[in-house]
């Protein structure tokens, strides 16, 4: 039967898999952007090699990655700890809010080279914005918690 224990479970070992996918990722960026740049189609406003800037921004996107998933650990460690309506939580999620809006921010630079660069960027940016919708639902739970607790 599924639980609450064994979603969360599941969650960070997700979160952890993801993690080392990321790290392993670091070694191959390399040979991506050359792969990508010999079977891309398509232009962009910059003409010429898309290697090098593909490059650069995959690193960039990388350490967003890193800091949006760091702050996922914490947030998990603090459910698991049965710590949901704390203000730890709504820092973990503005920050990971603005991981994916800059990782957006710099697939829209590597847009430049590769117009199908713009997708990736939308979707950073639009999982930016509903994380910044879940603070704010968070942001209000934690004051409203905190009302309670101070009411007899």
């Amino acid at each position: 039967m599924w639980s609450k224990t064994r979603s969360l479970a599941l969650s960070r070992i997700l979160v952890t898999a993801f993690s080392a996918m990321i790290f392993m990722m670091t070694f191959f960026v390399p040979f991506f952007a050359e792969w990508y740049e010999g079977a891309s189609l398509g232009n962009g406003l910059i003409k010429g090699s898309v290697k090098v800037p593909t490059i650069v921004i995959l690193y960039i996107s990388e350490a967003f990655a890193v800091w949006a998933l760091a702050e996922l650990h914490i947030l998990l460690h603090n459910i698991s700890k049965d710590n949901v309506f704390v203000s730890r939580n709504v820092k973990s999620l503005r920050s990971i809010s603005w991981a994916c809006i800059f990782a957006g921010a710099a697939f829209c630079v590597l847009a430049l080279w590769r117009y199908l660069f713009f997708l990736a960027a939308v979707a950073a940016v639009m999982i930016g914005l509903i994380m910044r919708v879940l603070k704010n639902v968070f942001e209000q739970a934690v004051e409203i918690k905190s009302e309670n607790d101070f009411t007899i």
